[in-house]
């Protein structure tokens, strides 16, 4: 990770994180070459244009990439403060260009610009940046009154489903608390986590995850905790959450998938949306954000999703 930013009379008005992604990362889902591939695959619109407009394969022609806005999937941006100006913001992303050149960088990447993001994407278009739709990017208003004014906004037959769910859940002896990450069974954890990923096509050991984790739970302290499902004295499901102000985003999850079928128990539901909405107006958080993927799954409890843009200048 490399942080550039611009300060004004001894205050921060803008930021941009930048991360370098070789060929070895083991973070697929923050590679270009491996996010167009997919948009690709999945019909996205621009991404098959942009693909024949490479001049050799997308590896080859991508990587190593500098990935500005962060690495997180979704919602790339530059952190602008009420004092930054347009000229910052190009200041910025020509710093960016000049680390990308330092590095060897065969090309500068913001993964999942999203469509409410005007100013950031005018600026891009200007500096010679192509795009294509990598993604949609779902996220869920907390209601006020929690749980109850969910469940309101769904039709009756909806409202009924989820009611058997979640009775379902507490009939075969499934259980969910809240945990601090730092004090949750990691390893587990990773375990999980793996299954879904190799669930999804990805080749993922079950140890991967555990540097990263190890990482959130010394960084994010009580601002990363985990929605746990326990049931016959194993952990049966998780989702990591971190916090930011009023804000949560769901991080990372994974369930024990041979559990689910044998019980046929809704553990996603349960932990990603009916229990983490009860929590969230508790807490008075406005926002759950989920991500990209599964949109129809996600819209079908009550998110909404915006269009979010790759947008990559070859150097």
């Amino acid at each position: 990770m490399a942080y550039l930013w611009i300060e004004r009379g001894g205050q921060l008005v803008a930021g941009l994180a930048t991360a370098l992604a070789s060929e070895v990362v083991p973070w697929p889902l923050g590679r270009p070459d491996h996010v167009l591939r997919k948009s690709v695959a999945a019909g996205l619109p621009h991404a098959a244009d942009f693909l024949a407009g490479l001049p050799e394969e997308p590896t080859a022609a991508l990587m190593p990439s500098l990935l500005a806005g962060g690495r997180h999937l979704g919602n790339t941006r530059v952190l602008c403060g009420a004092q930054a100006s347009a000229d910052d913001l190009d200041t910025l992303l020509a710093a960016a260009e000049g680390l990308a050149r330092t590095t060897d960088a065969a090309s500068v990447a913001f993964l999942h610009v999203d469509e409410t993001d005007h100013e950031l994407m005018s600026a891009l278009v200007r500096r010679g940046y192509r795009h294509y739709t990598s993604g949609r990017y779902s996220s869920l208003r907390v209601p006020a009154d929690g749980f109850p004014g969910y469940l309101a906004a769904f039709p009756r037959k909806r409202r009924v489903s989820i009611a058997a769910e979640r009775r379902k859940l507490y009939d075969e002896g499934c259980r969910i608390s809240v945990k601090p990450f730092g004090g949750a069974d990691l390893v587990r954890f990773a375990e999980l986590e793996a299954e879904l990923m190799r669930k999804y096509g990805i080749e993922w050991r079950d140890d991967q995850s555990l540097p990263t984790y190890t990482h959130i739970r010394d960084r994010f302290g009580d601002d990363a905790f985990a929605l746990v499902a326990r049931a016959d004295g194993l952990i049966r499901g998780f989702a990591l959450i971190l916090r930011h102000n009023d804000h949560w985003y769901a991080r990372q999850s994974g369930f024990d998938y041979a559990y689910q079928r044998h019980k046929r128990l809704p553990l996603y539901f349960e932990l990603l949306y009916y229990r983490l909405v009860e929590e969230a107006a508790a807490a008075g958080v406005t926002t759950v954000y989920y991500g990209h993927g599964s949109e129809d799954t996600k819209r079908s409890r009550g998110c909404v999703a915006t269009d979010q843009f790759c947008y990559v200048l070859s150097l």
